[in-house]
């Protein structure tokens, strides 16, 4: 089965924790405590491809490490939007720095760690792919500022998204196409997705629990 099948097979699940969440995102303190969350998950995005593009250099992954350094200069500094979001939701910046991660998301970001160093960094591609094909709606900011009542600078990493992971999801696609990968590699980057998908459900449906 292609990544694509198998993401096509998870992604009513994906889509129904998602959908569920948004829904209970009605107040200014909700969206708080998504952009916290989301915080807490996308600052380990810089290391993570930083050890990937490591480690494909040790490797002699010469492609791989293109990609993961062209990657890393476009992910670098989102969790910075994510902080300037919660200052202009009304967020004080100590909370970000204070708080305990929820062990959600050490779980969802701690596999990637684990499949990059002791598997091969090919693993962390399964994982960008449930992130970057599964972008946040166009209009979901202007949604949901009406809804909270809370100013549009404090919704502009949705907005920012909207768009950009339209692009990264096409690269990546290309990327799939062009890689050597034998029987193991393609089975470890569908399991790293399965990992990533199902963690995200367990995140997304940890978040639209009343807190």
């Amino acid at each position: 089965m292609t990544l694509r099948g198998l993401l096509d097979v998870v992604s009513p699940d994906l889509r129904r924790a998602s959908a569920a969440m948004w829904r209970s995102v009605s107040t200014a303190a909700a969206y708080r405590r998504w952009l916290l969350t989301s915080h807490d998950l996308v600052r380990a995005t810089s290391p993570l491809l930083a050890d990937a593009l490591a480690e494909s250099v040790r490797r002699g992954e010469t492609r791989l490490a293109a990609y993961f350094a062209e990657q890393a200069a476009e992910e670098n500094g989102h969790e910075v939007w994510l902080a300037e979001d919660y200052a202009a939701s009304g967020g004080s910046p100590g909370d970000l720095v204070d708080r305990v991660p929820s062990p959600a998301v050490a779980r969802l970001a701690g596999a990637q760690y684990y499949y990059l160093r002791h598997a091969h960094p090919v693993a962390l591609l399964g994982h960008i792919a449930v992130l970057e094909w599964n972008p946040p709606r166009p209009g979901a900011d202007a949604l949901l500022a009406g809804r909270t009542g809370l100013p549009p600078d404090a919704f502009r990493t949705l907005a920012r998204h909207a768009e950009l992971d339209l692009g990264h999801g096409a690269a990546l696609e290309r990327l799939l196409a062009e890689l050597p990968l034998d029987a193991g590699r393609r089975r470890l980057v569908r399991t790293s997705a399965l990992a990533t998908a199902y963690g995200l459900v367990e995140l997304l449906t940890e978040l639209g629990a009343d807190p």
